[in-house]
């Protein structure tokens, strides 16, 4: 298949890319090459290629960078992903959209494909707008897949999740791709503290505990509900 990837410079992006080649024909342009803020040449560069599936993963994903410029988090996350969905208007392809667990406020955890969404930071709000959006192409996939892409000295013990590390993610994002037909689908791995998950994989790390600042801006318990297969 013909597959054209967006944020292929990203710690995801580059572990897809390496599964994917090896048996299908991936177009992964540098931001430099195609930037999803120049319509006309992301355009151009997406219709030329005629895709079979878009995955869509370019973003600004910090979440305290989002906090301290909206700006330039409207533009990237939600302006890059309406441009992205109208250069794909006029093709017949599959449109693979990577979100987030951070749509949801993390104030009760457990959150299934059904839940509403109710974002407490601004980068969450920002995916919380591009699925809407994305959601008005025809053959569209929203897939929230939390992954740990850093390794940190210090984890929080009292910030609960349901991340595998990026490692353990990838394979399971390529299947859903090509075998799960559903809209939305949830890739998540069993709830517990950040810090237990690192501990689980054999990585020890310092624990720490939130502190109320951040408690502003991460969600509390952000575990999802596995829909994948």
């Amino acid at each position: 298949m013909k597959i054209f990837l967006t944020g292929g410079s990203g710690n995801l992006g580059k572990a897809l890319v390496e599964k994917l080649k090896t048996n299908h024909n991936v177009l992964y342009p540098s931001h430099l090459e195609c930037d999803i803020l120049n319509f006309s040449n992301l355009k151009n560069t997406i219709v030329n290629f005629k895709p079979d599936i878009v995955i869509h993963l370019a973003a600004l994903v910090d979440t305290f960078d989002c906090e301290k410029d909206i700006e330039r988090a409207l533009n990237i996350n939600v302006s890059g992903t309406i441009n992205m969905v109208n250069a794909c208007l006029s093709l017949n392809c599959k449109f693979i959209y990577k979100s987030s667990e951070y749509v949801f406020s993390g104030k009760k955890g457990n959150y299934n494909v059904t839940d509403l969404l109710d974002p407490i930071n601004v980068y969450g709000k920002t995916k919380a707008a591009s699925e809407y959006i994305v959601s008005t192409l025809p053959n569209y996939q929203i897939i929230r897949a939390p992954f740990i892409r850093e390794i940190y000295k210090k984890v929080f013990t009292n910030q609960y999740c349901s991340r595998y590390f990026i490692e353990d993610v990838v394979d399971r994002i390529i299947d859903n791709i090509f075998n799960n037909s559903k809209k939305i689908i949830h890739i998540s791995n069993y709830k517990d503290s950040l810090y237990n998950h690192y501990l689980k994989k054999g990585i020890e790390v310092e624990p720490i505990k939130m502190s109320d600042n951040f408690k502003k801006v991460i969600p509390k318990d952000s575990s999802l509900i596995n829909t994948g297969i």
